[in-house]
């Protein structure tokens, strides 16, 4: 899930899930732990495995099929069948399934889920695997670490229960001829050069007084889902400041100040009150909406914060060329979330030896070169590497930037409390109900509430 909706709904659902699994766990039987001996099968017997993922049918069309085709080729004792279980119910019935004795052999999870299943035992631990066996390119753990993004959010008590399978983010696009058009020479690097390339690209076409082609667009509504969140904390990441931090010891704090809150909530109403970006957008929510996505090829916006999904759909709406870039760089460092998938096996299965080799193959150079083409591999080495295409290479240059909610994961607040908060109050300042100052402070403010409350 990209950091599209399904990548939204998972953190918001992380923490009722978590609740989910410890009832389950509370009134199940104890499942197999790694470790526990299972009977390998006599040569020349055949091993039947099960392949979850979730991904919509649309998205991926064929790709397992022809990708398990040659795993199965390539493996005669290891034959592999999947299933397609919707993301809005593949955790829930993936955690009813083990608890109950069954499941898929491996299966496809989000990022944010992995934590949680292996606090339950219900993932099996994988670091044995990872030492004999590296997947991918590496030759130990510390290679894993250094090479896999997004393995610390399959990270439980120093061990690995999920595999990073494809990473996501969010990225700027823009059509490069508005850029040409207005004398823009590069992609703006900074957030400062965003405002400026923005009021270039700003324009009355038609000379009536009106504007035709706005500079920069984002979902800025204040919805509890919106896209602002995440615009928001790349802005705060980027100059040195997060929500909540780790106080260094074993609690947690607030970390950015009411002033430093105030001074993004400020750079962005700009955008609205200098003229460069439509009030419209005020009442966009979702970065999937096609009124969005469309906007740069209509030629109604010259730039869009959106994830590759969206992007691809702007790239599919446009007649015109449209490109990415990376996001703006602060004072400190260019940085955004990572969202993407994990794979995990089951401790129910019969052959995990046989479970490990189909990951394996999953997380191959040839898998994503020549099956898994719609996503990013997590492979720092494979990013650096690949090609993705001329007009996807902002987010293949924006991922090795991007880290994880881990931080805010592990806080006490629910991330889905912290996100509907921070898309209200800065959409309060859009709105004129607040000053940045006084959102700013009710911002803050409410996240130490959560803090002092979810603890």
């Amino acid at each position: 899930m990209d950091s599209r909706k399904r990548s939204r709904t998972q953190l918001v659902t992380v923490t009722a899930i978590a609740l989910l699994i410890a009832l389950l766990v509370s009134a199940c039987t104890a499942v197999p732990q790694e470790g526990a001996e299972v009977a390998a099968p006599a040569e020349g017997d055949v091993v039947e495995l099960t392949f979850r993922q979730s991904d919509p049918p649309n998205e991926v069309g064929d790709l397992f099929e022809r990708a398990l085709a040659e795993f199965n080729e390539t493996h005669p004792n290891i034959q592999v069948t999947f299933e397609t279980v919707p993301w809005s119910d593949a955790q829930n019935q993936y955690v009813r399934e083990v608890q109950a004795g069954g499941g898929p052999d491996v299966a496809q999870m989000a990022f944010v889920w992995t934590r949680d299943l292996a606090t339950a035992d219900l993932v099996v631990n994988l670091d044995s695997y990872i030492a004999e066996a590296p997947p991918g390119t590496v030759t130990d753990m510390a290679g894993f670490k250094e090479d896999f993004l997004g393995y610390d959010l399959g990270e439980y008590e120093d061990s690995i229960y999920g595999i990073p399978f494809s990473v996501d983010t969010f990225a700027m696009g823009y059509r490069p001829d508005l850029f040409e058009e207005a004398g823009v020479a590069a992609f703006p690097d900074t957030w400062d050069e965003l405002v400026s390339v923005a009021e270039q690209l700003t324009v009355d076409k038609d000379g009536d007084g009106r504007t035709d082609q706005y500079g920069f667009c984002f979902p800025a509504g204040s919805g509890p889902t919106s896209g602002m969140w995440f615009l928001a904390n790349y802005y705060l990441w980027s100059n040195g400041d997060w929500f909540v931090e780790s106080d260094g010891a074993d609690g947690w704090q607030t970390g950015a100040t009411p002033e430093a809150v105030a001074g993004a909530m400020d750079y962005f109403n700009n955008f609205f009150a200098a003229g460069y970006t439509p009030e419209s957008m005020i009442a966009i929510d979702s970065w999937g909406d096609p009124e969005y996505t469309s906007a740069l090829g209509r030629g109604d916006c010259a730039i869009l914060f959106l994830p590759p999904q969206a992007f691809q759909a702007a790239v599919d709406q446009s007649e015109a060329p449209v490109m990415s870039a990376p996001d703006p760089q602060g004072s400190e460092t260019r940085i955004s979330h990572l969202g993407g998938r994990t794979l995990v096996i089951n401790p129910n299965s019969a052959h995990p030896d046989a479970a490990w080799e189909l990951i394996k193959f999953l997380t191959s150079r040839n898998f994503y070169e020549n099956y898994y083409t719609g996503q990013f591999p997590p492979q720092v080495s494979l990013l650096g590497d690949m090609s993705f295409g001329e007009d996807m290479q902002g987010y293949a240059d924006q991922l090795p930037h991007a880290v994880t909610f881990s931080v805010y994961i592990l806080a006490p607040p629910p991330v889905s409390a912290m996100w509907a908060a921070t898309n209200s109050e800065f959409g309060a300042v859009y709105s004129g109900q607040k000053t940045s100052e006084q959102a700013g402070a009710d911002l803050m403010a409410e996240m130490q509430n959560l803090l002092d409350t979810s603890e």
